[in-house]
């Protein structure tokens, strides 16, 4: 069995152990991951949800021994599932979590999915589809993830279908350098909510990023359960929308609201910091990065030596 201890405890690199754990079947724990998910108490309902994903599955057992996660991987065959979030969870991380096994499989498979579709706590599934699948796409893994429904974090109600096709994996160059990064676009989504604050919203970006006015749609979602504001900033990167975005907190995981419109200047004060990084530095965010490290390993690409001592890419020497 093998032992994943993480010096800073992250969901993304607790999420990723188990992910490529499951892939090879590997039995792991994760180190003190349970203590971290505990102290980081809206953390527990994303677990639960990979929980119930694995039982539901029968992909073997995902348990907790003290402090610490526990798998027994016993892999995952292709096919077509059904699968819903807990309304404070979010479909992208079973999504993530089940990507590396059906990807090498030997038929496609199709999740229909039914809860969260834009969670702060997690990418939207806009993110998937057009940013992280682009790059995925270069190493040769295929996969889409259509939204059909929104469904906001505290309400749920959304849904998506997702196809997951066998890979091909090819060798690449590096793909995290970009001779250009653009602004082309920002929508700003709202459910429910206020639509004066879109407005303010919009001027916010439009003062503070240099965006000319009539590249900031604001869209109304009238077909959603409950409140909802996601922002999403479209930055072209050679061919690829890398997509920067924010999910006002309306709720916290024990159902209250939250929601404080003092503090959407704090959020989206921050996007924008993450948005002129990208486009000066042309360097593309850690979270993106760390997701496509695995599919770089499995597709035998080399890994830049700036990122051969992140978490991401230890985690994948361990388990792959």
């Amino acid at each position: 069995m093998k032992t994943i201890g993480l010096n800073s405890p992250d969901w993304r690199h607790i999420r990723m152990a188990l992910s490529l754990a499951l892939l090879r079947r590997e039995p792991v724990i994760v180190k003190n991951g349970y203590e971290f998910i505990g102290k980081n108490y809206d953390l527990v309902p994303l677990y639960n949800d990979l929980k119930k994903t694995v039982f539901d599955t029968g992909a073997g057992m995902l348990n907790e021994s003290g402090t610490d996660i526990m798998f027994y991987p016993e892999g995952l065959p292709p096919g077509t599932y059904n699968f819903e979030t807990d309304k404070f969870s979010s479909i992208s991380e079973i999504e993530l979590f089940l990507l590396p096994s059906l990807l090498y499989s030997e038929f496609r498979s199709v999740i229909n999915y039914t809860g969260v579709t834009h969670c702060h706590l997690s990418y939207p599934t806009t993110f998937l589809k057009e940013t992280l699948f682009s790059f995925l796409e270069v190493t040769g893994h295929y996969a889409s993830l259509n939204l059909k429904r929104f469904g906001f974090y505290g309400s749920g109600g959304g849904s998506a279908v997702s196809r997951i096709y066998p890979a091909e994996p090819v060798k690449c160059g590096s793909l995290f350098s970009f001779d250009e990064c653009r602004i082309e676009g920002v929508r700003i989504f709202m459910a429910k909510m206020n639509m004066e604050m879109a407005g303010r919203e919009k001027e916010f970006i439009v003062r503070n990023a240099g965006v000319d006015e009539s590249r900031v749609q604001i869209m109304e979602i009238v077909d959603a359960d409950g409140y909802g504001n996601s922002i999403h900033i479209y930055v072209k990167c050679g061919g690829v929308n890398v997509i920067l975005s924010r999910d006002m907190e309306v709720y916290n995981s024990a159902g209250d609201f939250v929601f404080e419109e003092s503090r959407y200047y704090t959020t989206l004060a921050g996007l924008l910091r993450d948005t002129g990084r990208l486009v000066k530095l042309k360097t593309l965010p850690d979270y993106l990065i760390d997701e496509v490290i695995p599919y770089l390993v499995l597709g035998g690409s080399e890994i830049p030596e700036e990122f051969k001592n992140s978490a991401c890419y230890l985690i994948c020497g361990e388990i792959l």
